[in-house]
């Protein structure tokens, strides 16, 4: 028994190593490790440009464009997309594998096709595929001749993947969204462990169960009640749609408070609902390009409102008993 015990204690802490250890990746195709961890407001305020850029002087352009840290790694993308020509393998140690692979191809939205370079990072393990993301992709608008996103990405020595999607546009970079994965070598997956969206409106998603809004407060919304009570529902209403969340998540924290005042054996709390309700809608597929954003957005929206209005119907019910 003693020597069973034992060597379930050796198998758990040799599995505990292999699980954990780092991971070496080619150094050229690390990435930037200035993604693992970004303020997306300083990001925009740094690389915003001035109204009057294009009537000030060169030097002056210049200290501009260096100010932003996005312009300072652009050349190194651009560079990794002329050396990776296919199959490139970045990393291959026990029976585990990644590589990047390059696709060059034009992508219909709205009617307009836009030329687009992407690298994705695929996991293999004893030959097999398991997993894929996109690590880094470049679109340009022909017509308009500005390029449309840009994603950069870097790849930790502890298995963490992160990826920043910006609009790379003639007046300014702004930051879209930006992801952190994690290469779990037991499952030979990618596992999506943070998503901070910034579209105007700010979301900050930890996966699989908490969602924030950033900015703003139903206190300075600009929209009555009664159109708060509907407009989630409305695809693409993305100011109102979030106060429309902002005033049910009230609604439910009032009930919540109610509740606990009237029944003494009530025991659930709001933090506690908040998760159970998150965890339903953040199973809705994170967005991978700039255009998926805005549907994300609503639906994730409309998904959380509606699980809170059902919330509010049944403990509505108890308050009743």
């Amino acid at each position: 028994m003693k020597n069973l015990f034992f060597i379930n204690i050796v198998l758990f802490l040799f599995s505990f190593c292999c699980y954990s250890q780092e991971i070496d990746v080619i150094e050229n195709y690390k990435g930037k490790s200035f993604l693992n961890s970004i303020d997306i407001s300083k990001i925009t305020k740094d690389c915003e440009k001035t109204d009057n850029f294009w009537h000030i002087t060169n030097t002056e352009r210049e200290e501009i464009l260096e100010r932003c840290p996005i312009n300072q790694m652009a050349s190194y993308f651009n560079n990794l997309y002329e050396i990776i020509r296919n199959n490139i393998v970045i990393y291959d140690v026990n029976d585990l594998k990644l590589t990047i692979n390059k696709k060059i191809y034009n992508k219909t939205v709205n009617n307009k096709i836009y030329p687009v370079k992407e690298l994705n990072l695929s996991i293999f393990h004893k030959g097999n595929f398991k997993d894929k993301i996109t690590l880094a992709n470049s679109s340009y608008d022909v017509e308009g001749y500005y390029w449309l996103s840009n994603q950069y990405y870097y790849i930790s020595p502890s298995k963490d993947v992160y990826l920043l999607l910006v609009k790379d546009i003639d007046t300014s970079v702004k930051p879209i969204f930006w992801k952190h994965y994690q290469i779990d070598e037991k499952d030979l997956q990618f596992q999506l462990k943070e998503l901070l969206i910034d579209e105007g409106y700010k979301y900050q998603i930890t996966y699989p169960d908490q969602f924030k809004i950033l900015e703003g407060s139903l206190e300075t919304s600009k929209f009555q009640i009664n159109k708060l009570k509907n407009c989630y529902q409305e695809e693409y209403s993305t100011s109102c749609s979030i106060d429309s969340y902002r005033y049910y998540h009230d609604l439910l924290s009032q009930k919540v408070i109610s509740l606990k005042d009237k029944k003494t054996n009530f025991n659930e709390s709001i933090d506690k609902i908040d998760k159970q309700i998150n965890e339903i809608c953040l199973l809705i597929p994170a967005p991978n390009y700039y255009y998926e954003t805005e549907g994300f957005t609503y639906n994730i929206t409309k998904c959380l409102t509606e699980q809170l209005n059902k919330k509010i119907e049944k403990l509505a019910q108890t308050l009743l008993e």
